[in-house]
């Protein structure tokens, strides 16, 4: 299970295969989004398991509730984070997954080197992972 130690993520790979990645992730009340961004080749679909989550997507914000789900097609800008007031957990799938867990595990490991002070020792890049991931 990967850790974010600045919003409390946590982000586990629950199956993989060549089309498909399902992972669950918890966000804690006020967890930060990620950056708008877009995956120009993939499709994300999320079920809330608990609680509610933020999200906004083509700049339309929304609050997501248990059962709700949201798919985010391939190229749309989006983001999506913790509720301000509750913690909450989602089903989170990305079609087909390429190369998403190898761009997950890197940043997260490169944001707890940062945690931990050891800042200058990492060597990643999220623009080395423009196939998956690009800031909108």
């Amino acid at each position: 299970m990967l850790t974010n130690p600045f919003t409390g993520q946590t982000l586990e790979r629950i199956s993989e295969d060549r089309e498909l990645l399902v992972m669950e992730s918890t966000y804690a009340p006020g967890g930060a989004p990620a950056p708008p961004h877009l995956h120009p080749a993939q499709e994300e679909r999320f079920v809330v398991l608990s609680r509610a989550l933020r999200a906004a997507v083509d700049g339309e914000r929304m609050t997501l509730r248990e059962g709700d789900e949201l798919t985010v097609a391939a190229g749309t800008p989006h983001e999506f984070g913790g509720h301000p007031e509750l913690a909450g957990r989602v089903r989170w799938e990305v079609r087909p997954p390429l190369r998403s867990w190898e761009l997950f595990t890197g940043l997260f490991e490169s944001l707890r080197a940062h945690a931990d002070g050891r800042g200058d020792e990492v060597d990643f890049d999220v623009a080395d992972y423009a196939d998956v991931f690009r800031p909108a």
